[in-house]
């Protein structure tokens, strides 16, 4: 107990020390909590399901980059092969705004539910991969016939209230006024994380039975990808991946012909959260990132407390002599200095739990979803924080103890000078800690800087075709009926005024995803299977977007697939110089051969990351789902004409909102990841910033400390405020000087390795390292003028008595 209170007495002493000490420790032990939540949910998905190691998903893979899909016809042929112990659909429903309707007695109209998301197609053996605890139902039986549906408990209550789970299989929900199915099991909802965590399970035998639902998902044609269309398997005991690969190779060249160039292959379980080519919502690299960048934050807190420990060295050598004299032996004294480390160190950390909440909420849009401060209350949290207390208390703690206790008790009970061992290498050691922690923050205000330069480039960035004032919305899937109302609405809509064009078809020219096809060209010698992107859509989609046709003409209406067009890229691919060779020429799409009357100019697909690669457009007035529609250039007129817009849609659709967005801030979008990292940039710069100053601060109030008689006879000898100024400044600022020289180069390094994953990037400019450089400067200026000037302004006389 009384070593507990010497403790506290020492760090009472040193009131300002200690306080900078829980700052920087507390901030950099809260920013290290927050990164191990993250770090933690998302290194937990998937852990649940038994055998994981023998699940995997079907991928496609080509040149231009990876499908999460497979050809839906992949899923029937994979249950004839070997090795597989499971097969499993999950074939996503293509309405992305889905109304479930029950049905009520009495002839009242049907309750409804908008915007419903989660269901997918999928077969029984789904609950042998992902393990649901059954309500009501049997998981053998309840997706075996065509039009079943399962619901989790959530689902069932919310459609259901109040009913018995056991009351609700047997009802019947109807979906877009289109499916109706019947409820045959209900399960509990999922409690662990994982990627496959639907609601609604539609039995897939439903797609084979219905005309409409099989042409959408295409059914039989081996050519066409979507990452809408999932395959899952279990391999058996024994079964290695690549015996698998080897029969979906066999597979599809026996039905895409031997010069199918794309690749099916199965992607691990434990791959899946993390690939971001095929959807992945995480990153291991990120991951990894945060957790070194969670170790610097530390550092920086734990380098403030062993600067100004050491440098409070001489502060407390009388009382270190004073204790040797009495018989304390150094490995008592050190003792004694760690336990005041660790005291910090464990206020410091209950503190961070203060802070937590608020760095939480403050940075929510960049936390991944479902991870709350609730989440963070688990028993790993309870191991994680002690380790952390022990390593950082190690870390900042046991060098300054070292120090503390080196001295010479009889030269400081004599008022000897002291000696102090390696005192020349514990102030080398301090400026090189001092400088570490401004590379630090200097590197993180470049990154910062180059981060936003690469948003800002590829947001501006020329597209290749029109993406302002134009406003996309997707119509509800009538599976029975696709091509009659779309065509109707878009001609109404046209003639809403400040409408300049309408078309109606599939995806707008860029968007964050891919939907390929296989394309066989057969011309004399060339025999060729390409995997280009595809758009399809009605004869006003091109002049819509100002998408120059460069060689040939537009597509002539019609019903169907006649003509093609294709792109500068698609051409090249094909063996042709120039855009005019490739008109005229035969492509096969599916069973049906084309000519290409038309080469459309090169236009950007989706995000900078990637490069322009192939692309067809081709009519199809059979399957359109997304509206495009072009507003006047003048915004004052945008309200009043999405507002009569929306009138002409309640007449189609009165049971649905109008949900609708701008395509320019939908590529915005396509940085959404890139903009979460220049906030994080920005987070963790600031931190490092405020760590750094108040290290910094520290080290100038101690300097002017230790010249405190120093500065009173430079005043009393004619010395000005500026000269005072200077004096305490100028080492610092030589400090800074090294830091910026050292961080420069790894900075560029590491962001230009960064640009790397851009196919177009802005370039490294000079004044991006100029701008962060001044941007420190001036900062450090601030606090070292304000605290230097408070020293010069001391009157002399007090300062010399002081001393």
């Amino acid at each position: 107990m009384i070593t507990f209170r010497s403790s506290l007495r020492a760090l009472w002493k040193q009131k300002i020390f200690t306080l900078i000490n829980i700052l920087g420790l507390s901030i950099g032990i809260s920013t290290a909590l927050v990164i191990y939540l993250i770090v933690q949910y998302d290194y937990g998905f998937d852990h649940f399901e038994p055998d994981k190691d023998r699940i995997y998903r079907v991928i496609t893979r080509w040149d231009q980059g990876a499908n999460a899909g497979v050809a839906v016809p992949a899923y029937p042929a994979m249950q004839q092969m070997t090795g597989l112990d499971k097969v499993v659909p999950w074939f996503g429903f293509y309405d992305w705004r889905t109304v479930v309707s029950i049905p009520t007695k009495g002839g009242q109209a049907p309750n409804a539910f908008k915007k419903q998301e989660g269901l997918i197609f999928t077969n029984s053996d789904y609950f042998d991969l992902f393990p649901r605890e059954w309500l009501a139902g049997h998981a053998g039986t309840s997706l075996k016939d065509p039009y079943q549906v399962v619901l989790t408990k959530s689902r069932a209550d919310l459609y259901f209230p109040g009913v018995p789970y056991t009351d609700v299989v047997g009802r019947s929900l109807i979906l877009d006024d289109t499916l109706n199915m019947v409820v045959s099991g209900v399960v509990k909802d999922l409690r662990h994380s994982s990627d496959f965590d639907n609601n609604v399970f539609l039995s897939v035998a439903t797609i084979a039975t219905h005309r409409g639902l099989k042409q959408s998902y295409q059914w039989d044609q081996w050519g066409s990808t979507n990452s809408n269309w999932q395959v899952l398997v279990k391999l058996s005991n024994g079964t290695q991946p690549a015996a698998i690969n080897k029969q979906l190779l066999y597979q599809f060249q026996l039905h895409n012909g031997k010069d199918d160039k794309a690749l099916r292959v199965l992607q691990p379980l434990s791959v899946i959260h993390f690939d971001e080519q095929t959807g992945g919502s995480a990153s291991r690299t990120t991951l990894v990132s945060l957790s070194i960048l969670a170790l610097f934050i530390l550092l920086l807190g734990a380098i403030n407390f062993v600067n100004l420990s050491t440098a409070q060295a001489m502060k407390r050598a009388k009382e270190v002599g004073m204790r040797k004299i009495l018989g304390s032996s150094r490995l008592s004294l050190i003792l004694q200095f760690l336990k005041e480390t660790y005291l910090i160190t464990t206020i410091s950390t209950i503190l961070s739990l203060v802070f937590v909440p608020f760095i939480l909420k403050l940075f929510s849009d960049f936390l991944p979803d479902g991870l709350t401060f609730d989440t963070m209350w688990q028993p790993q949290l309870f191991v994680f924080l002690p380790l952390l207390i022990l390593v950082v208390g190690a870390l900042a703690g046991v060098y300054p103890a070292l120090v503390q206790t080196g001295f010479d008790p009889l030269s400081v009970t004599k008022n000897q000078p002291v000696s102090l061992t390696g005192s020349t290498r514990g102030s080398y050691l301090r400026k090189g800690l001092t400088v570490f922690q401004f590379i630090t923050a200097q590197v993180f205000i470049i990154g910062v800087l180059v981060v936003n330069a690469q948003i800002h480039y590829s947001i501006n960035k020329e597209m290749g075709f029109r993406k302002e004032a134009i406003i996309n919305f997707y119509l509800p899937t009538d599976f029975q009926h696709p091509d009659k109302k779309g065509y109707v609405l878009r001609d109404k809509i046209k003639t809403i005024p400040g409408v300049d064009a309408v078309s109606f078809g599939n995806q707008s020219p860029a968007f964050s995803g891919m939907m390929s096809t296989n394309i066989h060209y057969l011309d004399g010698k060339k025999d060729m299977q390409i995997q280009p992107d595809s758009r399809s859509g009605d004869e006003y989609y091109i002049s819509l977007y100002h998408i120059p046709i460069v060689a040939g003409r537009n597509l002539t209406p019609a019903d169907s697939a006649t003509e093609l067009l294709v792109n500068e890229t698609m051409a090249r691919q094909m063996g042709f110089t120039h855009p005019n060779e490739v008109l005229g020429k035969t492509l096969n799409l599916g069973t049906s051969p084309l000519p290409v009357v038309g080469v459309m100019k090169d236009f950007d697909l989706t995000s900078t990351h990637t490069a322009i690669h192939p692309l067809i457009y081709y009519m199809d007035k059979k399957y359109g789902y997304v509206m495009h529609v072009a507003l006047s250039p003048n915004p004052d007129n945008w309200k009043s004409t999405i507002t009569q817009i929306e009138r002409t849609w309640k007449e189609f659709y009165p049971e649905q909102d109008l949900d609708y967005t701008f395509l320019d801030q939908t590529i915005k979008s396509f940085y959404d990841r890139e903009t979460k990292l220049s906030k994080l940039l920005t987070w963790s710069a600031s931190i490092a910033i405020l760590i750094s100053c108040l290290g910094l601060l520290g080290l100038v109030i101690f300097t002017a400390n230790q010249k405190t008689k120093e500065i009173g006879i430079r005043k009393v000898l004619g010395a000005t405020v500026l000269q005072i100024i200077t004096l305490l400044s100028k080492d610092f600022l030589l400090l800074l000087g090294i830091a910026f020289v050292i961080a420069v180069p790894v900075a560029w390094y590491f962001m230009n390795k960064w640009l790397e994953d851009f196919a177009y990037h802005t370039a490294l400019s000079w004044w991006l390292f100029a701008l962060s450089g001044l941007l420190m400067m001036t900062i450090a200026m601030l606090i070292l003028v304000f605290r230097a000037r408070a020293a010069a302004l001391m009157n002399p006389v007090k300062s010399l008595r002081a001393e």
